[in-house]
């Protein structure tokens, strides 16, 4: 199997930057409000006309979409989780961005561990895309599965891509063959132990997956990534690096930009029960991103690593 995986279905955000495509309500041209440029693309639509009822998920809004909801159909945006991104539109290169983002203790560091990372032995950091062979993806991407399922293991939370791993295999070989997509990864002695799959559409790079080697976390290889990866994206016209919805330290140490998603309801208005289930569908969505914002979802409660002990005791 060669296409998105189905639980990315209706999710704008991993839609377009993933697949180029839109929701038919999503028509036209996509304006970059962060740095007044239009994403030049010509995207497929993935929803059917015709349809009472449905849900778009993750619209950001630093993005702007020409709207195109049909005049029997009502609409409603509700606001979800934060999003976060890097906004290099303004920076010539890495030393301007690491001297306004971070602290000079916070600078120093991550030299001095990247100078100890070094010292261990032959390090590489290498952009795998354009004319990869299968056979070094396919060991790369063996790799990268491992390392992330021992990152999750450690974490003790269910990752929802390695359920889909293969499919994701199929899906990505093309994209990085047709520079649609970047493996960004870190060698020691010729063996990756930080991978970063990022996909590109003209001036943003956006973050799909990324791990590392558990076993060198005394070396901040997220920080060390982090600066690899920066650095490529001033060097390659890249104004912006969407590192996705969630927040957490490491993005709120990296990225100088916060931004809201959306969920969208489109319903038909000749229906009550369309109605209904519109009003009643808003509410919960209110309801969970006020228990998000009290801290008891992702705080007191962390469905993902319920998910995880269930599937570890099933198994």
């Amino acid at each position: 199997m060669t296409g998105l995986p189905k639980h990315y279905t209706d999710h704008c955000l991993f839609q377009l930057y993933l697949n180029k495509t839109l929701h038919a309500v999503h028509q036209g041209k996509v304006q970059n409000l962060l740095v007044n440029r239009y994403l030049s693309l010509t995207p497929s639509i993935y929803q059917e006309d015709g349809k009472s009822f449905y849900i778009i998920k993750d619209v950001p809004d630093y993005l702007y979409f020409q709207e195109h909801v049909p005049l029997d159909h009502g609409f409603i945006k509700v606001p979800q989780y934060d999003g976060h991104l890097v906004n290099l539109f303004t920076y010539q290169n890495l030393s301007e961005y690491l001297n306004d983002q971070l602290s000079k203790r916070n600078i120093k560091n991550l030299k001095s561990k990247k100078r100890k990372l070094e010292s261990l032995g032959k390090i590489e950091y290498k952009v795998l895309s354009g004319d990869l062979a299968e056979s070094e993806y396919e060991k790369t991407f063996v790799r990268f599965k491992e390392l992330l399922s021992k990152r999750f293991d450690q974490k003790g939370i269910l990752n929802r891509d390695l359920a889909h791993w293969q499919q994701l295999y199929g899906f990505t070989l093309p994209k990085l063959r047709a520079d649609e997509a970047k493996l960004f990864v870190i060698y020691k002695d010729k063996l990756p132990i930080c991978i970063a799959l990022n996909y590109i559409v003209d001036h943003v790079m956006f973050s799909h997956i990324q791990t590392y080697d558990i076993d060198y976390s005394p070396y901040n290889l997220g920080d060390i990534h982090m600066q690899f990866q920066l650095e490529w994206c001033l060097s390659n016209n890249i104004d912006i690096y969407d590192v996705s919805k969630g927040t957490n330290p490491y993005k709120e140490k990296w990225c100088n930009h916060r931004y809201r998603l959306f969920h969208e309801i489109v319903y038909s208005k000749k229906s009550v029960v369309c109605i209904i289930r519109a009003k009643s569908k808003k509410m919960k969505l209110d309801i969970l991103q006020w228990l998000r914002n009290m801290g008891v979802l992702g705080n007191l409660i962390k469905v993902d690593k319920w998910l995880y002990t269930i599937n570890k005791w099933r198994k």
